[in-house]
């Protein structure tokens, strides 16, 4: 039904109002933030945020609709803003457009967070910091201490948006805000802005290092002091404020480089509690230097210490306060007992007034600073921050003075020391030129009784030592003797039916070699082809029979030699001769036997060698049992037909160490493995074939030299290059006498 006229235009007018108010009523876009300029010191990006809480992806794009978003401004600390700490987890958002003067030049984004975070920048996802969760339990904040992140800028004319999600801590909302003192910051800087940054905190970690350097040194200097006299105590709890003086400063020092926020902040609350109880043992060291006896001020200081360590570290709105005031109050209480010391004219107290005077005013000065003028505290003079030049001398003015003062005690302490040495010395001298006439007469006394109980004892051991060497000998003597009758009785015993046994094969024979000249022959056909085949391995098993039996004769007879009576006696012996007649012997000997033999007798025999006191028909014996080895070992190479090869045997005699003679045989002969080297000198232990021999010759030149003439015998072998024996002999050994048993 059409409206009445009138009615028309009206509701045409009430159409219009209603649209006004709901445009009203819409809230207006937020304007982008215009980066216009960038200052000297960069820009701080602390207007234009918005926040909402809860997670979505997608509240990271530019696109995103933020218009219902809550203003927010994140640089404040977590106390002022609640909306964040309900939230738990929520996203910044800031809308920005880049200047003209601006979109040249590089940017790049540097965070500080008492939180964890992604950062986003038109929707690309550039860093993570710490672990960001809706659960408080799973947060893990990170300090990303201003890393610079370069922001790519695509469209330098259009708008920029930089999302951040973003997860609080709650345990943050329990410190002051001296200890967290925002809760998200972003730094705009561009390269010089950087560069200055970088700079500043290159002086400030220097200035810590410098600090903690300087403490360290001061403090092991005096704990080298306290060592050197621990009477003087004062040097011990100096040494002790000036290391956690040292540790405080470390901790400033490399804070920044701990980027985990819960171990930053103990860190942080480390390096103050060691600032603090440092300041107390200070104190203390002065009540020390001072004498004065420690009371009610002091453990009032001690008190004052722990609350104002609480009320910095928990009592929120009181920022550095407490660690203004109570340093206030330990410099106070430090300069009180200095004034009280010049009074009572101490010496050089006045060095320590100075430092502590110096250190209060300073103080006074920065506190007042901090209340009225803070941001004077940032100017630089000579690129040195205002704060350092302030803080710097406050702290170190009072070590060095109380420094200086403890060194120059303990150089006057020294210098007295010393005079008191020297009074000492004197006296001392006097005392040790009336001593030493006694001591002389003493000495000598002393020195007669000393040859004399040389002497006796010299020859006490002499005649210890010829006992027994005497009672040694008389054991291998009697050891021997009982060895050569066994030996002798066993031999004799096994002799008589050996000569049976040879005898009657000898016999056998001649009576096979008649039978075969005599009846045999009467014989004809295949009976007496049979019988000779007969009578000759009867001939040949005779033969074997008889040939080991002599192979067992000459061992028996090895066994007599080996057992036979020796009444030699020790004379003075020419070794050369000696050496040199048995080589020839040897030689010519096994010529008789193979006339195609021969081979290179090589003798260098020193003639300095002298007489030796031996048994020369025993020390010939070992000899030629080695040269007759030797001249066989070269003859069985040279059975083998090796190209080249020519037989030789060196003989040679020299002095050796401790008194001795030594006798070196050596050929170039098969030589030995090691199993057989250890073997050697084992009786009836041989390498030569069945019937060439006993195993007896180098076992009895071993009892000759060691046990007969006290001396050595040992062998060095290449296998299939040489062998070398080596026998030591003592020049005059009156000790020992022969070894001797009889049969």
């Amino acid at each position: 039904m059409p409206y009445p006229p009138p009615i028309k235009p009206l509701f045409y007018l009430l159409l219009l109002v209603g649209a006004v108010r709901m445009a009203a009523a819409r809230p207006a876009p937020q304007a982008a933030l215009t980066l216009r300029n960038m200052p000297a010191t960069g820009l701080v990006l602390d207007s234009g945020w918005t926040f909402h809480a809860g997670d979505n992806a997608a509240w990271a794009r530019p696109e995103t609709d933020d218009r219902q978003w809550q203003p927010i401004n994140p640089v404040l600390n977590p106390q002022q803003l609640p909306q964040v700490q309900r939230a738990g987890i929520g996203w910044l958002r800031l809308r920005f457009r880049v200047g003209p003067e601006l979109r040249h030049q590089a940017l790049a984004l540097g965070i500080f967070q008492y939180a964890a975070s992604e950062v986003y920048f038109n929707g690309r996802l550039l860093r993570r910091y710490g672990t960001v969760s809706a659960a408080p339990a799973q947060v893990r904040p990170y300090w990303p201490d201003g890393e610079p992140i370069e922001l790519p800028i695509t469209d330098a004319a259009g708008e920029q948006v930089l999302a951040v999600r973003v997860a609080s801590w709650p345990p943050f909302l329990a410190f002051n805000e001296f200890f967290v003192p925002f809760f998200f910051e972003a730094h705009l800087d561009g390269l010089p802005q950087l560069a200055l940054r970088f700079e500043h905190e290159a002086t400030y970690k220097t200035s810590d290092m410098l600090l903690f350097g300087a403490f360290l040194l001061i403090s092991l200097l005096h704990l080298a002091f306290y060592f050197y006299n621990s009477a003087q105590r004062a040097n011990s709890y100096f040494a002790l404020y000036t290391l956690l003086e040292a540790c405080s400063f470390c901790c400033t020092g490399f804070l920044d480089e701990v980027h985990r926020l819960d171990l930053r902040l103990g860190v942080d609350i480390l390096s103050y509690v060691c600032l603090h109880t440092g300041s107390v043992l200070a104190v203390r060291a002065l009540y020390s230097l001072f004498h004065v006896r420690v009371g009610a001020v002091y453990y009032g200081l001690w008190a004052a210490n722990i609350v104002s360590l609480v009320q910095l570290t928990f009592v929120h709105q009181l920022s550095w306060y407490p660690t203004v005031i109570f340093m206030v109050l330990v410099t106070a209480e430090q300069l009180r007992l200095t004034l009280a010391a010049l009074r009572q004219t101490k010496r050089a107290a006045g060095i320590i007034a100075t430092g502590f005077g110096i250190a209060l005013a300073l103080l006074l000065v920065f506190g007042f600073i901090i209340k009225f003028h803070p941001k004077l505290l940032q100017l630089e003079v000579l690129s040195i921050p205002v704060h350092t030049l302030l803080t710097f001398p406050a702290f170190l003015s009072p070590v060095l003075a109380i420094s200086l003062f403890l060194t120059r005690r303990f150089a006057l302490d020294s210098r007295l020391l010393a005079i008191k040495l020297a009074q000492v010395r004197r006296l001392s001298t006097q005392t040790l030129a009336q001593q030493q006439e006694k001591q002389q007469l003493l000495a000598q006394q002393n020195e007669t009784l000393e040859q004399l109980v040389q002497q006796r004892t010299a020859a006490l051991q002499r005649t210890l030592t010829n006992l027994q060497a005497t009672q040694e000998q008389l054991i291998q003597k009697e050891k021997m003797a009982s060895l050569g009758e066994l030996m002798a009785g066993i031999a004799h015993e096994i002799q008589n039916p050996l000569n049976f046994v040879n005898n009657f094969a000898d016999v056998a024979v001649e009576l096979l070699t008649e039978l075969k000249e005599g009846p045999l022959r009467a014989l004809s056909g295949p009976p007496k082809h049979g019988a000779e085949d007969l009578v000759n391995e009867l001939a040949q098993d005779l033969g074997r029979i008889s040939f080991h039996g002599q192979r067992a004769d000459s061992i028996v007879k090895g066994m007599l030699e080996h057992s036979r009576t020796n009444s030699g006696e020790r004379r003075p012996t020419d070794l050369n001769a000696l050496a040199d007649e048995y080589l020839r012997l040897a030689y010519h000997g096994l010529r008789a036997k193979d006339k195609s033999f021969n081979a290179t007798l090589t003798t260098n025999l020193d003639p300095r060698l002298g007489s030796v006191e031996i048994v020369p028909q025993e020390i010939g014996r070992v000899l030629l049992n080695l040269f007759n080895n030797a001249l066989y070992a070269v003859q069985q190479r040279q059975q083998l037909g090796q190209a080249g090869y020519r037989p030789e045997v060196c003989v040679s005699t020299q002095h050796a160490i401790y008194g001795q003679v030594a006798i070196r045989v050596k050929d170039n002969g098969m030589g030995m493995p090691d199993s057989v080297r250890q073997k050697i000198f084992q009786p009836f232990f041989t390498t030569k074939p069945a019937g060439e021999g006993t195993g007896l010759g180098l076992s009895l030149s071993y009892d000759i030299v060691t046990k007969g003439h006290n001396g050595t015998i040992t062998v060095n072998t290449q296998e299939g290059a040489y062998t070398e024996f080596t026998v030591s002999l003592p020049v005059n050994d009156e000790k020992y006498q022969a070894l001797t048993y009889s049969v």
